[in-house]
């Protein structure tokens, strides 16, 4: 393969972005040439499973009362696993794996659902690549893992099926929190409340006998994906989770502002945060003082100018999407709850 052919062979900008991934790690185009473009590809390829090695991925924050402050976890969410899970089942090996803080990256590696990029964007002085949603003045609605699927696919690394396709959107659709609020009730009988502990492999294997994700499950179902003291326990979490948020309602826990009703959830008292409040509210911040929050809502786009102009100075954190005000790094946070919420009256 020439490097004229590359340039004709991938014309999405994805493609040919990921294409560079591996190009720029080969010694020779000599290593590449072959006789016939489908040899040409297949040798590319192979020169893509051997050469792409290095991986970080977005890992979880978790509060430590020991430590004080928010501790680096290594997990990821669903998007980041089924962007992995991607991977594997085009023939990658992601076993060298590290996890960094969300939106942060690990430089000269392939960091995926993190470093704040659109797209696959790949760093020719550094080495450095990404696969990510979380570009700032990006609003498209789209996940890593479809970024993923989608570049496999243009590189042929991958077959698109029925089955793949489904669960990307399944999981797009959980990283925008576009399933309608009301699945959190039934979530202890279909594969949505469980998704979390999910294998990718059991998940696509779901996807290949059911068409969607909110399909109610009988208990052997769950027995079959390895997931049947997970909906049992997911069940409780529902019932708790509905009690709850009553109480925290006769306690004035839910305020008025610009962008409907909000439900204050200081030291993730609702521990299952929006995936509840949504049901019967329009937001919710998730509050720890001094060190963090996260303000999702459930429909409306926050509006960032009015915000910072109403905070000046005092503001913190990054609003991704209009959907998401974060806050969660190493410094103090400084805001109040009651800050925060006169921002968005």
């Amino acid at each position: 393969m020439s490097e004229k052919n590359f340039k004709e062979e991938f014309e999405n900008v994805n493609a040919r972005s990921a294409a560079k991934i591996t190009l720029d790690k080969v010694s020779s185009w000599e290593e590449l040439n072959a006789t016939t473009m489908e040899e040409g590809n297949k040798k590319f390829n192979e020169k893509t499973r051997e050469l792409w090695k290095d991986f970080a991925v977005s890992g979880t924050l978790q509060f430590d009362p020991k430590e004080g402050r928010q501790m680096l976890r290594p997990f990821t969410d669903l998007d980041g696993k089924s962007a992995i899970g991607i991977l594997s089942a085009s023939g990658i090996d992601t076993s060298k794996l590290e996890y960094v803080r969300p939106g942060e990256f690990l430089k000269g590696a392939i960091n995926l659902d993190t470093g704040d990029k659109f797209g696959v964007v790949y760093e020719e002085p550094t080495y450095t690549a990404y696969f990510d949603h979380h570009a700032k003045e990006t609003k498209e609605v789209t996940s890593t893992a479809e970024i993923v699927y989608k570049t496999m696919v243009d590189l042929g690394m991958l077959d698109k099926s029925e089955a793949m396709d489904r669960l990307v959107k399944f999981v797009t659709d959980v990283d925008n929190r576009r399933l309608p609020a009301t699945e959190f009730l039934k979530s202890g009988k279909t594969i949505v409340g469980v998704q979390r502990g999910l294998d990718f492999k059991k998940m696509l294997e779901y996807f290949k006998d059911h068409e969607s994700p909110t399909d109610e499950l009988t208990p052997e179902e769950f027995e079959k994906y390895g997931m049947r003291e997970a909906a049992e326990k997911q069940q409780k979490t529902v019932d708790e989770s509905m009690d709850t948020l009553e109480r925290m309602r006769q306690e004035g826990k839910v305020v008025r502002t610009k962008y409907g009703s909000i439900l204050k959830n200081e030291n993730n008292e609702l521990k299952v945060g929006s995936s509840a409040a949504y049901v019967k509210y329009d937001g919710i911040i998730n509050f720890t003082s001094g060190k963090s929050f996260a303000v999702t809502l459930k429909e409306k786009d926050l509006d960032e100018k009015e915000i910072k102009e109403r905070l000046g100075n005092k503001f913190q954190g990054k609003i991704i999407r209009g959907k998401m005000w974060l806050y969660n790094d190493k410094e103090p946070l400084n805001l109040s709850m009651e800050e925060i919420i006169k921002s968005m009256e």
